[in-house]
């Protein structure tokens, strides 16, 4: 009997044995973590580094592109403030607009120049609002093209925004 009582003591020993292990085991893994952790954050922040560098290298080279599109925009704004707009015309510069937005998409940049959309403070930066109290605000008018570099902000759009059932006037 004395031998039972023995051996139940010396299982014992190896479960606080087994026990201390797992902790020990458990305290490498969160310390792991702790590592991995950083090492994102780190890459992140290089990342983000690296994009910046790259964003300013290549800025003065999107310029031309920026103020062709600009360009373009304006014009269309000048087209549809004149009565006189024909369809044709309409027409002529949506297949201008796609080709200049397939040429910018060539060297990353995507122009916001449309209305309607759901606002997003991230990417346009109102200069209006009609409805201050809305819960919900769209897009109504957008003033100043901005423009997307490899989705980020390389100029936010200026925008009037609204209620989704507010029409834009004249």
């Amino acid at each position: 009997m004395n031998y039972k009582f023995l051996g139940f003591f010396k299982k014992s020993k190896i479960l606080s044995g087994l026990q201390e292990q797992a902790s020990q085991i458990l305290e490498e893994t969160k310390d792991l973590r702790k590592h991995f952790r950083k090492q994102h954050l780190l890459l992140e922040s290089f990342k983000n580094d690296i994009i910046k560098a790259i964003l300013e290298d290549r800025l003065s080279d999107l310029h031309p592109y920026c103020d062709v599109a600009d360009a373009v925009f304006y014009y269309e704004a000048a087209l549809h403030s004149s009565d006189s707009v024909s369809p044709e015309q309409l027409e002529a510069l949506e297949i201008i607009w796609a080709k200049i937005d397939n040429l910018l998409s060539l060297v990353g940049l995507q122009v916001m120049r449309r209305a309607g959309g759901n606002f997003d403070p991230r990417i346009y930066e109102a200069i209006e609002n009609r409805d201050d109290g809305a819960a919900e605000l769209l897009v109504l008018q957008v003033v100043q093209p901005g423009y997307l570099f490899h989705n980020l902000v390389l100029k936010p759009a200026k925008v009037v925004v609204g209620k989704k059932n507010h029409h834009i006037e004249g």
